[in-house]
């Protein structure tokens, strides 16, 4: 049960990026009127997190700069 639970917490937010990515390619290349508007927020979503990711400071930066000084 602990597996489960393990592989959710590891694969659950990139499946789910995953799937929003494709959700919002095939709306946009497919869709008309909403569906297009429908697509840029699915297609900016992992563009966000990603830009979020890099630019978020690292757990123990401040740490090892204080100690450096």
């Amino acid at each position: 049960m602990s597996t489960d639970k393990e592989l959710s917490r590891l694969w659950g937010m990139p499946v789910l990026l995953g799937m929003l990515t494709a959700f919002g390619l095939l709306a946009a290349l497919l869709g008309t009127g909403i569906w297009q508007w429908l697509a840029w927020p699915a297609i900016a979503a992992p563009i966000a997190v990603i830009v979020r990711h890099v630019f978020r400071p690292r757990a123990g930066a401040a740490s090892r700069k204080a100690g450096a000084s």
